[in-house]
């Protein structure tokens, strides 16, 4: 069994960039991590954020002080033997492309993750088991996608576990992992679109030059082409948006980001009967 923690990070504002990411190791690289991790915060609980703008438990220590943990604790994910993948969206393109599609970018990433660690767990021949960030506003939701993806991609399911759980980060030093490299994976776009262009940052290029860590990122031209791509997509699934307020009416549900979960899962489950039945 592989294990796999994940967590997700946004800009200051909440507004121009979000990144979901996770981390892929054995129990063994895990435990090993974790120990000095724990030496090394000597017990606080890490935020990638507060710790990298003097905040929170951070605030009363020197700058100085402050740049080294980080840069001390990504030189222990380096080394760990551990692999990563992150997804990072930019949030101002996504609204001026899908306005509509509201918490699209979380989900979308959530989904590239679960998809990058299934594909690791298929090159490993293992099963990966996910433990992610408690997200009180979006944990039903990506549990529900996480299963319907499961039980709807046949070909996913030996290799992921038949459930997902979530903790919260600041009682499990892993999560608290997670959340250095989703950082990296949201800086490394927000550098690019934000008010303030700046270099690669040395920490992700301490995690990149290992050759075990990735990011991606969505921006314009991922939505554009994706938007030009619907009609398409739609034809293909089998399913478009007259159908879905035909679907929404039929059961008397409003639309919201589970309903249009749910509809997904009803049209994937409706094709997979339908295949099934010839």
């Amino acid at each position: 069994m592989l294990l796999v923690y994940g967590d997700e990070s946004m800009d200051e504002t909440q507004q121009r960039v979000c990144a979901v990411a996770g981390l892929i190791g054995t129990e063994e690289q895990w435990n090993a991590l974790e120990w000095q991790w724990t030496q090394r915060t000597n017990g606080v609980p890490f935020h990638g954020n507060d710790c990298d703008s003097d905040q929170g438990d951070y605030a009363s220590r020197p700058h100085w002080e402050n740049k080294a943990l980080y840069r001390d604790l990504t030189l222990l994910v380096a080394n760990s033997g551990l692999a990563g993948y992150g997804q990072a969206v930019d949030l101002t393109a996504k609204n001026a492309v899908f306005p509509e599609a509201e918490d699209i970018a979380y989900y979308t990433a959530f989904q590239r993750v679960i998809f990058a660690m299934k594909n690791f767990a298929y090159h490993a021949g293992d099963t990966a088991e996910l433990i992610f960030d408690m997200r009180l506003e979006s944990e039903h939701n990506a549990g529900f996608l996480y299963e319907s993806l499961r039980e709807n991609e046949p070909d996913w399911a030996p290799f992921l576990a038949s459930t997902i759980s979530f903790e919260f980060a600041k009682h499990n030093p892993r999560i608290q992992v997670a959340d250095l490299f989703a950082r990296e994976a949201m800086k490394g776009l927000d550098n690019e679109v934000g008010p303030v262009k700046r270099k690669i940052r040395k920490s992700w290029q301490a995690l990149r030059e290992t050759g075990r860590f990735e990011v991606d990122a969505f921006s314009t031209e991922w939505f554009e082409d994706m938007k030009r791509k619907l009609p398409e997509s739609e034809k293909a699934l089998g399913m478009n948006r007259d159908m879905y307020i035909e679907w929404l009416r039929q059961r008397k549900r409003l639309h919201n980001v589970s309903n249009m979960f749910q509809f997904v899962d009803w049209t994937a489950r409706r094709d997979k009967n339908r295949s099934t039945s010839i």
